[in-house]
């Protein structure tokens, strides 16, 4: 049903856009998705990292080659070399791995750090390199696989030594950040001994350089044991001052990241971590880095505050929930109102069979027999399921939820095959086994004789159904500019409810909700539906119809109706006559023109 003409002023022009509420839909509602918050404490995450192939290779000194080892290797001049006597495999949480001829890892030796995995000896002409690598343990930090984040920090310190100690700079206390984007960095601190190809006397220490980017890392995928990534190099460019150019064709051509790279100019080996040009290029990009740790999963839990000798009458027990987080797919809407979204769990008193589980495929009727049910949702949520009024209450972001339910039974449900208790269980739709816990819940004089005789039911009848009161679904008039933006205030025409349902034994409800579409111009022009907002109100209805809550255009600081937004709902069979004050606001930079947008009305029973 199209809508008259809305217009906004402009240079003394009008503009037109109109709203158009399509007919009754069943469909689909929009929810949004909530932030994740399975962070996970560890305590053993493993750092293991062979640098690069160089820092492992045959130097061009006779008799030299480059090495890793445990600690600091300290030294008095450039002279100086790392020996049997000063070398170490392992020092505190530090240690260097050799890898062997099957691709496993053993204890390095310092014979090993001249030959390959076979035992051959590595030189510069054979372009062999000795396979080893650092691997710090007892990792400690925080990270969260479903949000694809991680902050882990390690203690200890391990020297990298080139052309066999001539030049040897050290690195400590190795930081990883991980952001949700799959970027990263790895930082530590630096320190070692400066020296200078074109001085030989030249040997100091260096002031240790804090929190050093050594490492930037691309695509990283946190998982829940670890991952395995390359850390950034092809590509990559660096300023290198004096010192020698950096060749950027080729390749092997690119550089680790600038401040490693600055630091490492000091010690004399600055041109061994960028492409120079040299035979060495094709060893210098960086060396696959794991991380590896054991992050258990929160299982989801239920506490029940009572779960025996309960009033047969009713009572009113509590129930707390921990774990119920975010699962990706597996906990994602399949059908209305949390389509495609994050779905909660559904918490409930009744009385299910045996075999009840949806992740079994036991079908509903097998959960039929529910007397009070709650559904667990993060807050931005609840206005699409109805609100506290359809039962929604609040899953917080850490998995919790706090739920009150009332417990009763009747001689007629004990006739019933199945058990009493709490249950949980994921809900629109979705399947995923974890959310499903069962709490048995017994009631006083069990053993009892005991008949309950209800009224009579009778046999359901009435209809519900709706319409505009008019024509035209709404009418925002010409649009003023103030300040920055141009306002359209009007109404929607009223949506007359009718409802005459009655008899049978469920309650009656309804929620009518509203969405639009994005506006367009005949010339091609458009804007987005969310920076239309309305303000819901009653206009006549008994005291069980509620407003949906207000919603503001984006440029207000709201959502906007670019999503379904809940107009108004009823926790019983009930008639009104509903409708909402609508404003539109658009930047003033909007081209002029007539705009169109459709409203889509749906109503759920």
């Amino acid at each position: 049903m199209e809508s008259s003409t809305v217009r906004r002023g402009r240079r003394m022009r009008p503009i037109a856009a109109t709203v158009a509420a399509g007919a009754l839909a069943l469909g689909g509602v929009l929810a949004v998705t909530p932030a994740s918050a399975a962070d996970t404490n560890i305590t053993d995450a493993v750092f293991h990292w062979g640098i690069n192939a160089e820092s492992n290779a045959a130097a061009f000194a006779p008799g030299t080659y480059n090495l890793l080892s445990a600690g600091i290797v300290s030294a008095t001049s450039a002279s100086d070399r790392v020996t049997s006597a000063n070398w170490k495999q392992a020092e505190g949480n530090v240690e260097i791995l050799k890898q062997q001829a099957d691709g496993s890892y053993a204890a390095a030796t310092f014979a090993g750090l001249r030959t390959d995995a076979a035992g051959t000896t590595i030189t510069t002409g054979n372009g062999l390199n000795s396979g080893h690598v650092v691997e710090i343990g007892a990792g400690t930090g925080v990270v969260d696989p479903v949000a694809g984040t991680a902050e882990i920090q390690w203690t200890g310190t391990f020297t990298s030594a080139y052309y066999s100690g001539m030049t040897r700079s050290w690195i400590t206390d190795p930081h990883l950040s991980v952001a949700a984007d799959g970027t990263g960095i790895v930082t530590a601190t630096l320190g070692g001994y400066g020296t200078s190809m074109d001085d030989p006397d030249k040997f100091e220490q260096l002031s240790p350089a804090e929190d050093v980017v050594i490492a930037t890392l691309t695509g990283v995928e946190v998982d829940g044991d670890g991952f395995t990534v390359t850390p950034d190099y092809l590509g990559r460019t660096v300023t290198t001052g004096s010192g020698t150019p950096q060749v950027t064709t080729g390749a092997n051509a690119g550089a680790f990241p600038q401040p490693f790279v600055d630091f490492q100019v000091l010690t004399g080996q600055g041109s061994y971590w960028y492409s120079s040009g040299g035979a060495a290029d094709a060893r210098k990009p960086a060396s696959p880095l794991s991380v590896s740790y054991t992050a258990a999963t929160q299982s989801p839990a239920v506490s029940v505050s009572k779960t025996a000798d309960l009033d047969r009458a009713g009572e009113t027990i509590t129930v707390t929930g921990s774990g119920f987080l975010p699962a990706g797919a597996a906990t994602t809407g399949s059908r209305p109102p949390l389509s495609g979204q994050f779905v909660g769990a559904y918490v409930t008193f009744g009385k299910f069979a045996d075999e009840w589980k949806p992740s079994a495929g036991a079908p509903a009727s097998a959960r039929g027999e529910r007397v009070d049910t709650k559904w667990a949702l993060p807050a931005e949520s609840h206005a699409t399921v109805g609100g506290a009024a359809a039962g929604a209450i609040e899953l917080k972001a850490d998995g919790t939820f706090t739920a009150e339910l009332t417990v009763s039974t009747t001689e007629a449900r004990d006739l019933l095959a199945g058990n009493y208790g709490v249950y949980t269980y994921a809900g629109s739709g979705a399947t995923y086994a974890p959310f499903e816990t069962f709490t048995p819940i017994s009631f006083a004089g069990a053993n009892d004789v005991v008949v309950e005789v209800p009224e009579a039911a009778t046999e359901p009848s009435g209809s519900f159904g709706w319409a505009f009161a008019g024509s035209s679904p709404a009418d925002l008039g010409t649009a003023a500019q103030e300040g920055g933006n141009f306002v359209a205030n009007g109404s929607l025409t009223n949506i007359i409810v009718t409802d005459t349902r009655a008899g049978g034994t469920s309650a009656y409800t309804w929620s009518i909700s509203g969405q639009a579409g994005d506006f367009t111009s005949a010339g091609g022009a458009t804007f987005s539906a969310d920076l239309l907002g309305w303000t819901p109100k009653i206009i006549e209805a008994g005291a069980s119809v509620a407003e949906g809550a207000a919603v503001p255009s984006t440029r207000l600081g709201g959502s906007g109706l670019a999503a379904s937004r809940v107009l108004a709902s009823s926790t019983s069979a009930a008639a009104a006559i509903v409708g909402a004050d609508l404003s539109l606001v658009i930047p003033a930079s909007t081209p002029a023109g007539a705009y169109t947008s459709k409203l889509t009305v749906t109503a759920l029973q």
